[in-house]
Formats: C-alpha cells, sequence, structure tokens
C-alpha cells in the first residue's frame, strides 16, 4: 500500500499551474515557512480553492484532503478525523487561538465562523502537542481569517466586497457584506453574513429531517500600527445560530438547536526587532457559548414519545506569549507559554409520555455536565537548526499542567400516575465527582533532507498527549443507557512515527508520508457493570493500547500548460493493540481523481473547468457497534470565470455540481447510520468588490 501511494497523486490549486506546496505556511512551526521546506506533514487549503469548491462551511473543504475525514451528522454538526483520530483528539484553531474545543472539544466545525471571513486552512496531520498542546494528538486545523491590509498607505482607502451562495439540495441561501478600510497606520474590517437552509435530499430524492440551518454573523476586525515594528489588533466575532437540525435522532418530529450563540473578543499585540528578540505576539481571548436544544423523539419499539431539552453555557479565558529569537541565518527559537481557564454548566430534562392521550409517564431532571472548570497552563521552546545546504531539524520539547474540578450531579426521576398529573414515586441519585490534575512533557523531533533541488525527504518522531474533557470526566447523560463521567481518567499519551517526501517540479508536485502511532490510556465509553439509578451505565475509561498507521499522499501534474491531472490517496487501519478489535470512526480507502482545465486570456480572464471522482472503499472491518458500509463513488463537476469590469473587481462566478449523478451513499463516519448524504446539488456563487 505505501509503495503504492507514494506513486500517485496530488492537490491542486485551481487558479492556475501554481502549487500551493511553495506557499507559506505559519501552522507547523509557528514562523513563516515554505510549506515545501517543512518536515511536517502538512495539507493548505487556499482561498483560490474555497472560491472555487463553494463550501457551505469551512469544514466541508476538509473534505478532499487525504488523510482528513469528517464525521457528522448532516451539513452543520461536523467533526473532523486526522488519519483515524478524531472528536477531541484533533485541536481546531482560529488565528492560532484555541477557541473551538470548548468544554468537550465535540463538533468544534459547527460554522461558529463564517465561511466568508476565512482567508485559508491549515492542517498538521500528527501530534503537534508540543506547540499546541492537549488536543492535538491527531492533529491541528487552523482556520485563518481574512485581515485587512490598509494601514500602512499614506491616505484614506475602501474597500467593499459582497459575495452571495445558492445550494438546490437545501434550497440553502448566504450572503455576506463586508467593508474594509484604513489608511495612516490604521485598518479595519466590518462583515456581516446570514445563512438559512431547508432540510437537503439524499440521492434517493428523499428529505433527511432535522438538517436545517439558520443563522447571522458579524465581524470586526481592526489593526494600529504605533510604527513599523509594533502594532495592536482587535478583533470581535459574534455568531448567531437560531435553528441548526440535528440528525442524530431517527424519527425525531423535531430536533434542533434553537439556540447556538458563540461571542469572542481579542486583543493581541506584535512587536518586531526587538533587540536580540525577532518576534513578539502577546494575545488574549474571551468565549462566551450558550445553546438549547430540544427534541420530539417518539418510540420505534413502544407507543410512547420522548420531548428532550438540555441547555449549556460554556466560556473560556485564554492568554499566551510568543517569541522567536534568531540565532544568526541558521538557528531560529520559538518559545511561549499559554494560560486557558474553562467552565462549563448545564441542565437537561427528559419527559416520557403516552401517545394516546399525551399523559405525562415520566420525567427525568438532572445535569448533563455539572458545574464544573478545567485550567490549563503549557510552556514550550522548538528549535530550527539548518546544518549546511542538506539538512534541516526541528527539535521541541513542552510540559502542560491541567486541574478540573466538578460539583456533585443530582439525577432526579419522577414517576407519574395514570392520569400524568400527580407524582407518585421519586428518586434522586448523586453522580460524586472529585478535583483532579493532570501533567505531561511532550517532545517532537523533525529532519528534513534535501535529496535534491526538487525532491525532499522527511521523517518526524513526536509525542502527543490528551487531557480528558470535561464531558469525559464529569458527565451524566441519560440514552438508552447512562453516560457516566469518570474523575479518574488518565491523559491519553501517544508516540508517532512518519516518514515520506514532497517533490516540487515544475511541472510535477506532490507529497506522501507512510505513519505508525501509538496511543496509551486510550478513552473510550465502555459497559463496566455500573448500575445508575436502575438503568445499566457505559462509564469512560483507559483501555488497553491502541495503535494506528497507514499512509496518504497526493500528487498533480501539468499535462499541458492550462491541463493539470490531480489526485490523492489515504488509507489508515486502528485498532486495540492486543484484542486488535477495530476501534471506532476509522474511514476506509479511500481517493480522488481529477483534471482540470484553467487559462487566462490577454484581458486578464480567468476561467476554469474541473471534473474529479471521490472514490471510497467498502469498511468491511468496523469497529463493535458499528455497521459495515459498502464502497461507493461519486463525481463532481466544478467550473468558474474571475474578471474586472470598470469598477468592480475580481468579479468571480462559478457554477459547481456535486454528486452529479445523484449517488445514493452513507458515510461510514456518519455519527448516525440511518440517513444517506446529499443528493445531486447544484451550488451557483458570485463575488465582488468596489
Amino acid at each position: 500500500m505505501v509503495v503504492c501511494l507514494a506513486t500517485l497523486f496530488f492537490t491542486a490549486s485551481p487558479l492556475n499551474a501554481a502549487t500551493t506546496i511553495d506557499e507559506l505556511v505559519v501552522t507547523a512551526t509557528r514562523m513563516k515557512e515554505k510549506g515545501f521546506d517543512v518536515p511536517t506533514p502538512i495539507e493548505a487549503v487556499s482561498s483560490e480553492t474555497l472560491t472555487i469548491n463553494s463550501p457551505a462551511t469551512a469544514a466541508q473543504s476538509l473534505a478532499e484532503l487525504p488523510g482528513v475525514s469528517l464525521s457528522s451528522a448532516g451539513f452543520w454538526n461536523t467533526i473532523p478525523v486526522i488519519r483515524g483520530l478524531g472528536g477531541s483528539r484533533v485541536l481546531v484553531l482560529i488565528d492560532g487561538d484555541r477557541e473551538n474545543n470548548l468544554w468537550a472539544g465535540r463538533s468544534p466545525l459547527t460554522p461558529f465562523i463564517d465561511v466568508g471571513n476565512v482567508e485559508r486552512i491549515e492542517i498538521i496531520k500528527g501530534p503537534a502537542s508540543v506547540l499546541y498542546g492537549t488536543d492535538a494528538m491527531g492533529g491541528v486545523i487552523n482556520v485563518i481569517t481574512k485581515s485587512p491590509d490598509f494601514a500602512k498607505a499614506e491616505k484614506w482607502t475602501f474597500l467593499n466586497n459582497f459575495e452571495c451562495r445558492y445550494s438546490s439540495v437545501d434550497e440553502g441561501w448566504f450572503g455576506r457584506y463586508a467593508l474594509s478600510g484604513g489608511g495612516y497606520g490604521f485598518d479595519f474590517e466590518l462583515a456581516l453574513g446570514t445563512r438559512d437552509a431547508d432540510d437537503y435530499q439524499d440521492g434517493a430524492g428523499d428529505d433527511v429531517e432535522n438538517s436545517q440551518f439558520e443563522g447571522q454573523s458579524l465581524d470586526l476586525k481592526s489593526r494600529y500600527f504605533i510604527n513599523d515594528d509594533h502594532d495592536l489588533s482587535m478583533t470581535i466575532r459574534i455568531s448567531n445560530i437560531d435553528d441548526m437540525g440535528v440528525t442524530k435522532k431517527e424519527g425525531a418530529r423535531y430536533s434542533h438547536f434553537d439556540k447556538f450563540d458563540t461571542d469572542t473578543y481579542k486583543l493581541a499585540y506584535h512587536g518586531r526587532n526587538l533587540g536580540w528578540l525577532k518576534d513578539l505576539q502577546i494575545r488574549s481571548w474571551y468565549v462566551d457559548q450558550e445553546r438549547s436544544y430540544e427534541a420530539d423523539i417518539p418510540s420505534l419499539t413502544k407507543p410512547i414519545y420522548k420531548l428532550k431539552g438540555n441547555e449549556f453555557e460554556t466560556s473560556a479565558l485564554g492568554s499566551s506569549l510568543q517569541g522567536q529569537i534568531d540565532f544568526g541565518l541558521n538557528n531560529r527559537l520559538i518559545f511561549g507559554c499559554e494560560f486557558v481557564a474553562e467552565d462549563a454548566d448545564g441542565d437537561e430534562y427528559i419527559t416520557v409520555k403516552k401517545n394516546k392521550k399525551n399523559t405525562k409517564v415520566k420525567e427525568l431532571t438532572f445535569k448533563p455536565i455539572p458545574d464544573c472548570d478545567r485550567d490549563h497552563f503549557g510552556i514550550y521552546a522548538q528549535d530550527e537548526i539548518i546544518f549546511g545546504e542538506s539538512l534541516t531539524m526541528l527539535a521541541g520539547l513542552r510540559y502542560d499542567y491541567f486541574v478540573a474540578d466538578a460539583d456533585d450531579a443530582p439525577f432526579t426521576t419522577d414517576i407519574y400516575d395514570k392520569n400524568g398529573e400527580n407524582i407518585i414515586k421519586s428518586k434522586t441519585s448523586i453522580n460524586h465527582f472529585s478535583r483532579k490534575s493532570d501533567d505531561a512533557f511532550t517532545f517532537n523531533l523533525g529532519l528534513l533532507y534535501v535529496l535534491t533541488e526538487n525532491i525532499h525527504l522527511t521523517s518526524n518522531l513526536s509525542s502527543g498527549f490528551r487531557a480528558p474533557d470535561m464531558f469525559e470526566r464529569y458527565s451524566t447523560r441519560s440514552s438508552t443507557y447512562m453516560i457516566i463521567g469518570n474523575p479518574d481518567l488518565d491523559p491519553e499519551y501517544s508516540y508517532n512515527a512518519d516518514l515520506g517526501f514532497k517533490l516540487n517540479y515544475r511541472r510535477l508536485r506532490g507529497s506522501c508520508s507512510g505513519f505508525y502511532t501509538w496511543v496509551e490510556d486510550y478513552i473510550e465509553l465502555a459497559n463496566t457493570g455500573r448500575d445508575f439509578d436502575g438503568m445499566e451505565a457505559r462509564e469512560y475509561v483507559n483501555v488497553d493500547d491502541a495503535e494506528l498507521y497507514g499512509a496518504d499522499g497526493s500528487l498533480e501534474f501539468d499535462l499541458l500548460k492550462e491541463l493539470t491531472l490531480f489526485g490523492n490517496m489515504a488509507y489508515v487501519v486502528g485498532r486495540d493493540r492486543k484484542s486488535h478489535d477495530r476501534l471506532n470512526t476509522i474511514p476506509p480507502l479511500n481517493g480522488i481523481l481529477g483534471t482540470r482545465w484553467h487559462a487566462q486570456l490577454d484581458n486578464g480572464l480567468h476561467y476554469w473547468f474541473e471534473f474529479s471522482g471521490n472514490f471510497y472503499d467498502r469498511q468491511d472491518h468496523p469497529a463493535k457497534g458499528e455497521k459495515e458500509t459498502a464502497g461507493y463513488s461519486f463525481f463532481n463537476l466544478r467550473s468558474g470565470v474571475k474578471f474586472d469590469y470598470a469598477a468592480f473587481r475580481d468579479i468571480t462566478l462559478t457554477l459547481n455540481v456535486e454528486n452529479l449523478f445523484d449517488k445514493e451513499y452513507r458515510n461510514h463516519l456518519n455519527i448516525a447510520d440511518f440517513y444517506n448524504e446529499p443528493g445531486l446539488n447544484v451550488i451557483t456563487a458570485l463575488k465582488f468588490s468596489f
């Protein structure tokens, strides 16, 4: 398999023949470097790719990257999976800050951020705990937002930007307007966005219930240069989701968040050329999140239905300091520290009623997560040393300390009489929790060897860790069984090795790497035989060591100046090291093949046509409790033009057809197994500025 991958495939840049492998990236080393010169396995979604693909969310743009998959419940509830590790094992950052893995890291790619505000996305595949701490055990996704760039002009300048998008599969509309400008050391951008979508249709033409979305966003970003070497910046981002369907509940008459609001406030200082200190960044941020969920779920086996509702409040306060010291031209040291304080609280009720007379049978009231908090402190350093003209070494070390605590969680069950009016029996059980602290050292050692000017060999040896999140430590949830948190969980700790190469010829570009990851104290939800409130309980526990191994790679080839062939492939196996039982949410062998015609006319007009196929093997080695899924393939057609006209700049029109042949299929990583993916989807989008 590794040999096969080594002969294949690549990602492409859509508007011209230039590849993204030479673009500057910042996430892999926290310094601006060319992706070709970094030993770390990385992927990037450029602004051009976002324009061409016209995704509904930032998450959707990740689905075609090798080694990156999406576990989802519809368009909007999305969990990233990198090389078989998902959930809170993948850290999602916004502009390098830890904003999205709040309280559990669940669905961190929910569209809290307007996709029109995204400039690019950078992905680290494999442990990045030295630079980013917990949750980065499987990798990092850094969503980098758009920034104004008018401050250094010696006159006032303003720019208007407008974009809109329509998708047929869910009759979805998106619109965004942004005003940016500045001069004389100051610049800003103010943007408003709105989105509305109905339930989508699958490949069989059936509506997938509870997959709708409605929300609005406001973004304000400003920057002030004290002088050429010092600047201050501020960001305010407000996301209000008024209706987000949740397709996890089979047969639910309604199942949705009727409130999912996230407010983010950030302040930052950036200094350069401070004597022996080449670069200094100091940042602080605060995130406040409120969510409210409600559902009406009929029983599929009994003449009853459940009314369910919950509310969560979550906040996080963080600050960080990062510095860079250059010891000559061949030695650069990055160092820093960060502190994050999180807290969460929640309430939930479940009311059971009879179908015939709508009489109340039973009511459960409890705290799915009690009043709890977690404080996190980390300090790190990473040195980049260049030996001669052939060898670059990255060596890093980090220490993290966590402390978490929570109140005890009551769980009350009320039983009603046959008329559903009076409580005839009431019982309250208490789930007792305790204070817990964790710490960990992590390391990384990366080597890049310049075999030739066009071929770089890479190797990485690193460790990663993940502290149990607040949900795993302190949850008390009711489903068909009780889900119980465990404050005595040990952190997961991993060791990772990968070997690969990168190519960068004028007409041929790409990369490939094979990897092995060993995870100690892997955390799983297991039936431990415990009973809670008369119900079977499942508890988060540390189980036997797990291992994941595989390979992924990509390739693009310019057959002609205007014609590019591209493709990628990814393969991963995840299993328990002792029993060899397969792990959950492991994607099957998958890949992409495609061709793109892209050209520019003498009048400056760009145009492109792209046809590609996505291929997935059957998953015939599912984890316990998972179902096998059949293999499938679907095809996409994408086209567009970009030009200037009179006072209008960068006018971009796109017309895409996804799932061209209306294929009916189910993604193995779907959170629920009773619904299929979207069918044929015609997407049109328009962007321009003036």
